[in-house]
């Protein structure tokens, strides 16, 4: 198995550093610290890759807030993973350009399977899967919606088109500091054999060490407990030796 990655996360919304709990813009924290110095002191710490989520593309389905990303890209050199409003090729392409390492599709992929493939195609191990879910449905634009389409159907299209990692995160842990989905990640782990890095819920170095375990799990997404300092960063370089 590859080293697990601890990758902390950094949710934009008009510029600034936020968190939702479960998804919902109407509860927000929002973070004096700009995104790029959130970024520097991740880098710091250890962090060989960030999760960036654009929640202004998430809800609108278009671009936004690129200045700030643009600003993150040129402060640190580690691997960015960007999601959040990506619904076509030129998108994908744009975002790449600036230096993103990897784009992130989720709601293409079921409101638009079509295009979703073709930036799948194009770009092939530089995009990832996010799969966000709620009372077992996939939840999209922005965790508004949900789709009735199967978990294992999707997971199988998935597995044919050789996509390098998926993202899972179960809504009703995120931000909430309950733990991690660890039942949802041990289903899904068991359903592919494509990577799967787990987000939503982790509180400390037990959880981690808990998604640690668990078979085809190759990493977990952090927010709330770096941002609101419940967790140290200095996890991020403690994780990286196991």
């Amino acid at each position: 198995m590859s080293k697990f990655e601890v990758i902390p996360a950094i949710d934009i919304i008009d510029g600034q550093v936020v968190r939702l709990v479960q998804g919902k813009y109407d509860q927000v924290t929002t973070y004096k610290s700009s995104a790029v110095d959130v970024a520097k002191s991740f880098e710091d710490a250890g962090a060989t890759r960030i999760h960036i989520v654009d929640l202004d593309g998430a809800k609108e389905g278009s671009v936004s807030n690129g200045d700030t990303i643009a600003a993150i890209r040129k402060a640190v050199s580690c691997t960015l993973e960007l999601g959040g409003g990506i619904r076509s090729v030129d998108t994908a392409k744009k975002w790449l350009d600036i230096g993103v390492d990897n784009v992130i599709l989720g709601s293409l992929l079921i409101k638009n399977r079509d295009e979703a493939i073709n930036i799948i195609e194009q770009f092939q191990e530089r995009v990832i899967i996010g799969l966000d879910m709620i009372n077992g449905e996939i939840a999209t634009e922005g965790w508004i919606e949900t789709s009735d389409e199967p978990l294992p159907d999707v997971l199988k299209e998935l597995e044919r088109l050789n996509v390098s990692g998926i993202i899972y995160t179960n809504i009703k842990h995120d931000g909430m500091m309950i733990g991690p989905d660890l039942e949802g990640l041990k289903k899904i782990g068991a359903m592919t054999t494509i990577p799967v890095t787990a987000s939503g819920g982790v509180r400390d170095s037990n959880d981690i060490l808990d998604i640690h375990k668990i078979s085809n799990i190759s990493g977990c997404i952090i927010g709330k407990a770096f941002l609101s300092g419940i967790l140290n960063l200095n996890t991020i370089s403690e994780f990286s030796r196991i």
